[in-house]
């Protein structure tokens, strides 16, 4: 075939066709493997299809040209075109089957077979088109080699492009279609002979060799055009490609979580997060399948986890420490892989302390550290189960500190804090081993004596919590002597679960306050009775606010030198239907502990101003302000609606507050009380005197008035210190420019030393009783038509 080859070709023109061939199926391999093997096919089959197609034709022709053939023929056009449209659609069928079943090696080489019939079928379809004077006559076992060298070479080229695309591979693959196209050609060429005919004469039309050259000169241009531009798409591609893949290693680098690529059980690929968390040196890019499952975890299988559900185990880092983590994996795509993964690992020691430390807080009193009510409760019910079934008793305690309040007011909140751990810390020292000791907030313990069969125990412990507590607790500033009251139930005697024994516990620490404080009491069924008795006027109360029924009475404020009124201040009054006449001190006490003191107040206020807006007289009239309606935040927004609905100018309403207002959040009640000025109100502070920290406050808010309590009063004539004390206030009151009013004035007696004492107002029986509201205004009409002087009617 070599003596064929020298012989009977032009070898100038030989090596032209295999110089092209090599070129473009080069280029043709540069475009089919920069495809991904997952995009769609659009243009790229007829693309490639053109650029293979093209260069097998252009190389066939060539090579033709450079066969001597005598004398010279020309080419069949119809079936020149054919070849060239066969070999273009079989080659560009043959790729695209190839590419879509690039992670198949049989379906990336039946592609290929296809790409060589393509060869076989633009080649001899090129033969027929020859115009000789002759026939064609072939070698059937040369045919047969020629068509077996086009379809395995055509196999093995696209199999070596294979699904990975890479440089060596597409390298590879554009010489065994070079190989495949050059060899089966002339394999073809030795396998033919000429026949020569009777006439010798050639056919009179065709396509001449010039014009067969010219259209070569198009295919090669046409090969070199797409060769230049699939070069510099090439380029472009590439540079896109590593933009892409350093900004994916940025985004890598910069994930929270550690990132392991897994291919086939080995791990190819990882982010510096995971190197770090694993412990893993660089070095560790081709890790032993033993050794992946011994960092992701013998215990789970991770076959069996979902695409993203998020897996909780312990990872062993390759140093052997061992540390929580939550694993996701998610199937990963990865040419020439069977199984590839992605895994991401997130160190969660952070979240699992977090969570440690917020069950503990759930269980336990943040101050103490002691058990709270809901931990309190859980270890009460265990002890209930475990009485039940042995069928002993255990006891209750809930506790309470005596007098706790006055250690916040005197020394602040810090230091009752201080107070709270001390006491915890001494009860816990107090109690016997298996005794459980919790805080239920504010000053209230509890106490669960889980081996308590009979009430001496319970009282010998009491008396111990008496002894621990009776030692002072050292202030920043003085001491404080925290006395507790203690209340005692037993189960199942006193109640059957935990709920019903903290109920009748409490009840019993309050009978303890009411007899003294400081002692023990044991629960006692007489002792609910008054506990419904509370609830009941808590009910009661309740509806009477809902209902509108109670109502307010007013008692004049007078003038200490003419004895004329010039305010009146506003008390609550309730008949109940029930209960009779209720007295303030006791239903009030039971609005500050249900919080229904803030709608009583409201009530008040509203009908304070409805009312003083129709007196015959302008007076100022006097409404009480709880400490709660301060603590809310909207006592400006009331005022102003009560002061608008009943159209009572605003110089003409005075709020009294106690010291206690400002004991609590004192910057914030200061700001609402100069609210309160600028909208034209006057305020005055009430029972003056029986605080700890009167002076501060006159010093932080310009009052408008003192009222001097009762009790100061009520002993002035008969104890000189109280008078002293009554007139130092007197002075003090009139030198800081601020009215000073007495109550309580009952005497002739004590109306005329405060007069002496330069005292302005009075405010007592001796001058008028409380009265309901058609009364008070009969009784300033009154005073509206006497003139000053007269003696005030009660």
């Amino acid at each position: 075939m070599l003596d064929h080859l020298l012989s009977h070709h032009d070898l100038a023109l030989v090596g032209l066709a295999g110089a092209l061939c090599v070129l473009g199926n080069y280029v043709t391999v540069l475009i089919a493997g920069r495809v991904p093997a997952g995009a769609r096919a659009g243009g790229w089959p007829l693309l490639i299809g053109l650029c293979g197609g093209t260069t097998a034709w252009s190389t066939h022709f060539i090579a033709m040209l450079a066969y001597r053939l005598y004398p010279p023929g020309g080419y069949d056009l119809e079936l020149t075109v054919l070849s060239f449209v066969v070999g273009t659609a079989l080659a560009g069928l043959g790729f695209e089957f190839a590419r879509r079943a690039a992670h198949h090696v049989l379906g990336r080489a039946s592609g290929g077979a296809l790409v060589g019939m393509a060869v076989i079928a633009l080649h001899y379809i090129g033969m027929a088109a020859m115009a000789m004077p002759g026939t064609l006559v072939y070698d059937a076992s040369l045919v047969a080699v020629s068509v077996v060298l086009a379809i395995a070479l055509g196999a093995g080229a696209t199999t070596a492009l294979g699904a990975t695309r890479r440089l060596p591979g597409m390298i590879a693959s554009g010489l065994l279609l070079s190989a495949m196209t050059l060899s089966m050609h002339f394999v073809a060429m030795h396998a033919f002979d000429i026949e020569a005919a009777v006439s010798g004469a050639l056919p009179a039309h065709g396509v001449s060799r010039t014009l067969l050259a010219v259209a070569i000169g198009g295919a090669v241009a046409f090969i070199l055009t797409i060769a230049v531009v699939g070069a510099a798409l090439d380029v472009r591609l590439a540079r896109r490609l590593r933009a892409e893949a350093d900004r994916f290693r940025v985004l890598a680098e910069g994930a929270f979580e550690g990132l392991l690529v897994i291919a086939d059980g080995r791990i190819v690929d990882s982010n510096t997060k995971a190197r770090k968390l694993l412990a893993l040196d660089d070095a560790c890019s081709n890790l032993c399948p033993q050794l992946l499952e011994r960092l992701i975890g013998d215990a789970v299988d991770t076959a069996e986890w979902g695409e993203s559900d998020p897996v909780e185990l312990t990872v062993r880092r390759a140093d052997g420490l061992s540390f929580p983590v939550e694993v996701t994996r998610r199937r990963l795509p990865l040419p020439g892989c069977a199984s590839g993964q992605l895994i991401a690992i997130r160190d969660v020691t952070a979240r699992k302390l977090s969570e440690i430390r917020i069950a503990h807080l759930a269980l336990h009193d943040p101050l103490t550290r002691l058990p709270n009510r809901r931990f309190f409760a859980e270890l009460a019910e265990r002890t209930i189960a475990r009485c039940e079934r042995a069928g002993e008793r255990f006891a209750v305690m809930v506790i309470d500190l005596d007098n706790f309040k006055l250690v916040n007011d005197i020394h602040g909140h810090a230091a009752g804090d201080r107070v709270i751990a001390e006491v915890a810390r001494r009860l816990a020292g107090a109690l016997r081993t298996g005794d459980i000791v919790a805080r239920f907030g504010g000053d209230e313990f509890a106490l669960l004596l889980s081996a308590c069969p009979q009430p001496a125990q319970a009282t010998a412990l009491a008396a111990r919590i008496h002894r621990a507590l009776a030692a002072p607790i050292v202030l920043e500033q003085g001491h404080a002597h925290p006395g507790a009251s203690i209340g005692v139930a037993f189960f199942p005697h006193d109640g059957q679960d935990i709920e019903a024994l903290l109920r009748r516990a409490d009840t019993a620490m309050y009978k303890a306050k009411a007899d003294g404080k400081a002692t023990c009491r044991f629960f006692e069924a007489a002792m609910d009775a008054a506990l419904l008795a509370r609830k009941r006027l808590e009910e009661r109360l309740r509806r009477a606010i809902e209902c509108e029924q109670l109502t307010v009475a007013y008692q004049p404020i007078v003038d200490c030198v003419t004895r004329t009124p010039v305010a009146c201040e506003t008390l609550l009054r309730w008949h109940d239907e029930e209960l009779g006449n209720v007295s303030p001190a006791e239903f009030i006490q039971v609005a500050e502990e249900s919080g229904l003191v803030a709608a009583l107040g409201e009530f008040v206020l509203r009908q304070a101003c409805q009312d003083a807006a129709a007196w015959p007289l302008p007076l100022q009239v006097a409404v009480n302000v709880s400490a709660l309606q301060f603590r809310r935040g909207d006592l400006l927004a009331s005022v102003r609606a009560a002061l608008a609905a009943s159209g009572l100018p605003p110089a003409r309403l005075e709020l009294e507050i106690t010291e206690s207002v400002l004991i609590d959040n004192r910057d914030d009640v200061v700001r609402t009380l100069r609210g309160l000025k600028e909208l034209g109100l006057r305020v005055a502070m009430d029972d003056f005197g029986t605080g700890f920290s009167s002076l501060s406050y006159l010093q932080s808010f310009q009052f408008d008035k003192l009222k001097i309590d009762r009790a100061f009063v009520a002993d002035m004539a008969v104890d000189g210190k109280e008078a002293s004390l009554v007139r130092a206030i007197v002075s003090m009151g009139r030198s800081l420019h601020m009215k000073v009013v007495a109550e309580g004035v009952e005497t002739e007696e004590q109306a005329q030393m405060l007069r002496a004492f330069g005292c302005d107002q009075l405010q007592g029986y001796l001058l008028a009783r409380p009265m309901p509201a058609d009364a008070i205004a009969a009784y300033l009409a009154h005073h509206a038509t006497h003139p000053p002087g007269l003696a005030a009617v009660g």
